[in-house]
Order: structure tokens, then sequence, then C-alpha cells
């Protein structure tokens, strides 16, 4: 079965045809750069930009498939922007009417879970994901691909978000993420002794929003020049350290020895070497970096699992 998805959630627009739920017939992104001048998403401009190039990324890819028959159309339901999610919805919603195909409508966080099962045949139900983006940061106790329970969440900031943070802090643009990731490589992760909010309570949730106060006050106190890389570096290490210990405690409370990683920031080497460092003790997946950011793909593969 060829199901050809849209993505539209936030500021990436996707277009991919996936049959089966794993195999990648063709595919497209679109990410928009407008963004950067303003330091974070602009809801009506993503919305205007998505609307300008969904026709032509879906011809192309239909192009490119050989004009392959599609039997589904999929589209990312929630969450998201609200302007953004709705272009894509009711593009998918005229594009499956046109083509006399049935329409199915996914969670976008799902999908990103399911990268993990599209990319890896053999892994293990269940598992626990960590799920961490610009938008949201939570484990995950993933039965199946259906089945998915909640088991801790940031009670303020996404990581995702503190990333975006702090880069803002200083100037260095948007997104955060990749930036100081870049600027962090090879320098010393413990020149500041960053705080690890919530590190010890008795659950599974997450608090960044006082670690970027840390940051902003350490700012303030300090002359930061030549030393940022290495203040970058302390950020991070203390973004990865948080998420890594919170998932290994899930995994050892619910005697679960497979973890999977998934969103954007599962893009972040530091994140992937922290967790992979830990294959002597737990089964880590983590999906291609192309399979971590918003994608069409992830929404098209989840859709196999809901025909009926």
């Amino acid at each position: 079965m060829n199901i050809l998805g849209i993505e539209t959630s936030c500021d990436d627009t996707g277009v991919a045809i996936v049959k089966d739920g794993r195999e990648i017939i063709a595919s497209s992104l679109y990410t928009q750069k407008s963004h950067k001048d303003f330091g974070g998403v602009v809801p009506e401009i993503a919305s205007r930009m998505h609307l300008e190039v969904l026709p032509s990324m879906t011809k192309d890819v239909i192009y490119k498939s050989g004009n392959l028959k599609i039997d589904k159309v999929a589209v990312t339901q929630s969450p998201g922007l609200s302007p953004a999610l709705l272009v894509g919805i009711s593009f998918a919603h005229a594009l499956s009417r046109s083509m006399e195909v049935g329409l199915i409508e996914v969670n976008h966080l799902y999908a990103h879970v399911y990268a993990n099962i599209m990319s890896f045949p053999d892994i293990i139900f269940p598992h626990i994901s960590l799920l961490v983006s610009g938008g949201h940061t939570q484990i995950l106790k993933v039965s199946s691909p259906k089945s998915i329970e909640i088991i801790g969440t940031t009670v303020d900031d996404a990581a995702g978000e503190a990333f975006d943070k702090v880069a803002r802090m200083f100037n260095l643009g948007f997104p955060g993420g990749p930036i100081i990731s870049k600027l962090s490589e090879g320098r010393n992760t413990s020149y500041v002794k960053f705080p690890r909010p919530m590190i010890g309570s008795g659950d599974f949730n997450f608090s960044f929003s006082g670690l970027k106060t840390a940051v902003s006050n350490y700012k303030r106190t300090h002359e930061v020049k030549d030393d940022l890389p290495d203040v970058l570096a302390s950020f991070e290490e203390a973004v990865c350290d948080i998420l890594t210990r919170k998932t290994l405690k899930a995994a050892k409370y619910y005697g679960i020895n497979c973890i999977t990683l998934s969103g954007g920031v599962a893009s972040n080497r530091k994140l992937r070497n922290m967790f992979l460092s830990q294959s002597d003790k737990f089964k880590v997946y983590i999906p291609p970096v192309e399979l971590c950011t918003d994608n069409a793909v992830n929404i098209a593969a989840l859709a196999f699992e809901y025909v009926e």
C-alpha cells in the first residue's frame, strides 16, 4: 500500500510516499529560513509558506515516484501550530478527495516514535522512548505503534526550547540546538557546574527553566567572551545528562532493557553518544538523523498502522 504523507506542524513542510509503512518511495522536505530573524517560529509566516510550497512539492514527489498509484493520504493532525496544521489538513483533505482515496490523520509525536519502528524491524515491545524536540520532552512507554503511554514530561520548557533560548541570550541565531552543538564540540563540558533540575525527583519529569536561568545568571555575573564555547558545552552537557539519566531511570523502573530516541533533539551528537555508551546494558535504537527532525516520511509510515 502506497501512502502519501503531509507534514506541516511547525516550520518544516514535508511530503513523502511510503510503501507498506517501511519503504521510502519518494520524499521532499522544505525548511523555512525566514524565522531566523525573529529568533523563533512565527505561526502566520509558517502557515503562508506551507501554503506556497505544498502544491509544487506534492507534484514533485508524485513525479519522483513514477506517478505511482496512491492508496491513501496521511497528514499530521496534532500537536503543532494551529495555523500551520490547518494548512496541511485542508490540503490533505482536498488532495484525498481529488484522488478519491481515504484520508488518515495521525499524531505528530507518535510519528516521531515510529521512526524507530520503521528503521529497525527487530525492535522490541514494550520499549522506553525519549521524545525530545523544540516543543516537547517526554518519556514514553511504547507497547505498540498505537499504544503509547506518557510516563514523564517537562513541567516547563522543552529541551529544544531551552537550547533556543540560551542561543538567543548570546545572539547566536535560530534554531539554537545545532549552533550550540557545533560551538561546543571538543570544549570543556565541566567548565561551569550548571545544575541538573529535578534529577533527584521521585518521578520521570523534567524541568529546564531553572537551567536556562542558571545560564542567564552566569552570563550576568561573568564576562563571557573567549570562553563562550566552554560555557555552552557545560550547558549542553547538563541538558543531555538530565535526559539520559531520567530515561535510564524509567527503563530500570519498568524492567525494560530497550530504549529509543526520537524527535529533533535526538539529532544531537552528544545525546546520541551518551545513550550509545549504555549499549552494554540496554538495547539502544536511534533513527537516522534525517528521520529525527519533522518530516512526512514518519507521517506516511505511521499511517499504515491505521489502515483498516
